[in-house]
């Protein structure tokens, strides 16, 4: 056995783990903590012989299986029988295994099966820093467990990067250990590259490695997919038969004898293309040489607005480090990194852990399962937010698994049996319960897995017909024709990808073996489903992405308002409502809406049919601001989203009043200063009240208009009617008989000036009444009008026959002195026919123009 850094440290792990029943263990890449640590608990009998089996937790299937393989090759041991290994869909392990590696999805299940854990003696979380959902769930499954029922259960939690005191803390302050050291050092180098996902610069990158020439190891590229590991294979293919490389892609869509082989020893060098499922717990011996492309994919849901979200991204810090720590397994490594030591030094510490961006659902039903009626009281290692627990809750209460009081269903309790979110797990048992599980398992796994259509840049598109009622349907024939041809490589060139439609049929299987212990499952034979029926129960799995078709052929509105648009590659065309299956934000369009790849047409009879108490038929009174009165609107909705409107409903009058006072009311202010006569009398009202507070005249804001124009309402069905009535009355009702006569004395609506007419004045907030009236009318008139108590002076626009301005004055005797002398002159020639004494003191005002005096 090959001697590791952790190998030192073990017999005080397994002390402190004695004693305190938990720990924190923190060890560097390579340090040898996932396949040494387990071991050596269960050899120094910390489990107790009741409890005698430990539960190793990797958040990777492949690294689960990797993981049992090394244990087992390290201590001679059989798989299967002194460590095995469970994941989805597959089980390897007996009744006298001690050591089981698993999933955290299958120990969560297991919990809530049985919650008291027999037989397990010891819990192992693996590579903690990851974050996953059912990590954070399931440390705090356990810790609640051995809170309770199991205070002999010992949890031990180990990462190479993560953050231990908050760890420690939740446990209960469980010892902390660092091991510090890799068993040989590795070289990092910076290559800044435009793109570094890209074939070109992976070919770039290992030609340069191959140049060193004093490395012979093998080369492990990080690239964050698998179509970019399946592009950059393809450009590697002429020099790797040069060098006599092995080429090699590590992924997650690969078979498990495919994800086996770059593990294994080759005599001739590996060339391994590997998305981030190399980053931890693997080892690929023989690796001396990492080149990292710094990006990868990260899944997230808005829980707002219900779309999923694929977003290529940034690696964190502690990625990287783990990525490098690849390279110092077995001997001195390099790490080739192709962006620059700044770029690096921007990168965020940590990823953001899964509970803060992915789907809660799933996690959501096991709490309830387990007891949780409210999820928002479950002892979280770290809380998601409010929002995304309620986005999940709504969803299970739609898809009825929770009903009213949070309660978990029967209909919830199969959804938990089945190994697949909680959407897919409606979809399987109404395929079952109506006798097509077959059928049903084909749809899901379609659903759950890579798309087998491959739909590439420059490539032939696949060959789909231009109209359909459903995209799913579509891809279920092709699986058919991909299974006919035994997922031929040739696929390819029909635009299916071969390697994701096998997974897919892989799933379906599985799935089918799952789904027949359901209750009530049924199989017919001898028949196939209608179409139909399968769309039924696709819209079953998606109840919140009904869309509503609008504006054109490839627009919608979905549940909640979002606007969506079909992919040009969607068949389904024609029906008025769909359900959009894959909803994803698409950035790069410049456009808000979501992109709809897979769409499956809908009937509004099923809605009203599967989802009666969904379906709401409403008769409301809305104001038509178009045709600016109240209009009868009869309304079908489903879950806020309007199927069917009729806006020609009668209207009785005091709905129609009611309804013109609420679209006004909020609008008041501006309605009366559209209104001359009471945009006025409200201008005097405010001066009176700046200018005399002691007259405590009455305050009419937003509120009291607001009230008024309510009253104004009554026995009205449209704003045309209303703007017909007199408002101003309405506003005088305001005030006391005393306070009209203040306002009519003190701030009056017009004067009477010299020509005997009478003037209006101007009122504005601020400012002084303007009175704007022509000059000859005010001849004889020797000190300036003054209001409010002749506190004050009315600002005087003086006109010319024109009736524009020749003067603003508040002081007419100095006007009449000075300044009337120069207009005189200048307007005397132009307007002759009106009068300019000398004298304007003694003249006599006129009203209109006459000779000149």
């Amino acid at each position: 056995m090959t001697p590791l850094p952790i190998d030192a440290h073990l017999a005080e792990i397994v002390a402190r783990t004695r004693e305190r029943r938990s720990l924190v263990l923190v060890a560097p890449p390579g340090a040898g903590k996932t396949t040494r640590v387990p071991v050596a608990l269960v050899k120094a009998g910390v489990l107790s012989p009741e409890h005698p089996a430990l539960v190793l937790l990797q958040p990777r299937r492949v690294a689960a299986r990797a993981a049992a393989d090394r244990i087992a090759a390290e201590n001679g041991w059989t798989l299967g029988e002194e460590v095995g290994y469970q994941i989805r869909f597959e089980r390897k392990y007996g009744p006298r295994t001690r050591i089981r590696v698993l999933t955290e999805g299958i120990l969560n299940r297991r919990l809530i099966a049985d919650p008291f854990l027999e037989g397990i003696g010891a819990v192992v979380l693996d590579e903690f820093h990851e974050r996953s959902l059912h990590t954070d769930l399931a440390l705090a499954l356990l810790r609640e467990i051995r809170d309770t029922v199991r205070d002999d259960l010992v949890i031990v939690v180990m990462s190479a990067t993560m953050d231990a005191e908050p760890v420690s803390r939740f446990l209960a302050d469980s010892p902390v250990m660092h091991v510090e050291g890799r068993t040989f050092p590795v070289e990092v180098s910076y290559r800044p590259t435009v793109r570094p996902s890209s074939a070109e610069a992976v070919v770039a990158a290992v030609e340069e490695a191959l140049a060193a020439g004093d490395d012979q190891g093998d080369i492990l590229v990080f690239l964050p997919g698998a179509e970019e590991i399946r592009r950059a294979g393809a450009r590697l293919g002429p020099l790797a038969a040069q060098q006599g490389l092995l080429v090699l892609p590590l992924h997650g869509g690969l078979s498990t004898e495919e994800q086996r082989r770059p593990l294994c020893p080759s005599e001739r060098r590996k060339l391994v293309l590997a998305t981030n499922i190399a980053e931890t717990s693997l080892t690929i011996d023989g690796v001396r040489t990492v080149i990292d492309c710094g990006l990868a994919r990260f899944a997230s849901v808005d829980p707002q607005r219900g779309l999923d979200r694929l977003e290529l991204g940034r690696i964190s810090r502690a990625s990287a480090t783990q990525r490098a720590g690849r390279a110092g397994r077995t001997s001195p490594g390099r790490c080739l990194r192709l962006w620059s030591e700044r770029e690096h030094r921007g990168l965020a510490e940590a990823d953001l852990p899964e509970i803060h961006r992915v789907d809660l659902c799933g996690t959501a039903l096991v709490l309830h399962a387990w007891g949780q009626a409210d999820p928002r009281g479950f002892g979280w290692y770290d809380p998601p937010t409010e929002q995304r627990l309620s986005a999940a809750e709504d969803l299970l209460t739609w898809l009825g698994a929770r009903d009213a009081l949070g309660r978990i269903t029967p209909l919830g309790r199969q959804m938990l049996e089945l190994p697949v979110h909680p959407r897919l797990g409606r979809l399987l048992i109404a395929a079952a319960f109506d006798g097509f599980v077959r059928q049903g398992a084909a749809l899901a796994a379609l659903l759950s897995e890579k798309d087998i259509l491959s739909f590439q840049p420059g490539a032939a598109g696949p060959r789909v017909s231009g109209r359909g009622s459903s995209d799913l349907l579509v891809r279920l024939d092709l699986l058919a024709q991909a299974e006919q041809a035994r997922f031929s490589p040739g696929l390819r060139d029909r635009g299916l990808d071969p390697g994701a439609a096998r997974r897919v049929a892989q799933i379906r299987d599985d799935l089918v073996r799952t789904s027949r212990r359901l209750p009530g499952a049924r199989e017919s034979w001898n028949e196939e489903p209608d179409e139909e029926l399968m769309l039924r129960w696709v819209a079953l799995a998606y109840p919140d992405r009904v869309v509503r078709r609008r504006g054109s052929e490839v627009t919608g509105v979905m549940v909640g308002g979002r606007g969506v648009r079909l992919a040009p590659e969607s068949v389904v065309r024609d029906a008025e409502f769909f359900v959009a299956l894959d909803p994803r934000e698409d950035r790069r369009g410049g456009t808000s809406e979501a992109r709809v790849r897979l769409a499956s047409a809908l009937s509004l009879d099923w809605l009203e049919e599967l989802f009666p108490d969904a379906v709401r038929r409403e008769r409301v009174v809305r104001f038509d601001e178009e045709r600016q009165k109240p209009v009868g609107v009869n309304t079908l909705s489903y879950r806020g989203l309007p199927l069917r409107e009729d806006r020609n409903a009668p209207v009785a009058p005091a709905e129609a009043s009611r309804a013109l006072a609420e679209f006004l009311q909020p609008r008041a202010a501006a309605f009366f200063q559209e209104d001359e006569p009471a945009a006025a009398w409200l201008a005097r009202l405010e001066f009176l009240r700046q200018t005399l507070p002691d007259l405590d005249a009455p305050v009419i804001d937003d509120g009291v208009l607001a009230e008024i124009l309510a009253e104004a309402c009554a026995g009205k069905r449209s704003v045309d009617e209303l703007k017909r009535g007199q408002l101003l009355p309405l506003l005088k009702g305001r005030l006391t008989y005393a306070q009209s006569q203040s306002l009519d004395e003190l701030a009056p609506e017009a004067l009477v000036v010299p020509s005997g007419n009478r003037i209006r004045l101007t009122y504005e907030p601020g400012r002084p009444p303007v009175l704007a009236v022509r000059l000859q009318e005010l001849f004889g008139w020797t000190e300036t009008p003054r209001v409010a108590r002749k506190r004050v002076a009315v600002l005087l626009h003086l006109l010319g026959p024109n009736y524009r301005p020749v003067q603003v004055t508040e002081d007419l005797s100095s006007f009449w002195a000075t300044a009337y002398f120069q207009v005189r002159k200048d307007l005397r020639a132009r307007y002759p026919k009106h009068s300019w004494p000398d004298d304007p003191l003694t003249a006599r005002a006129e009203a209109k123009g006459s000779r000149r005096s």
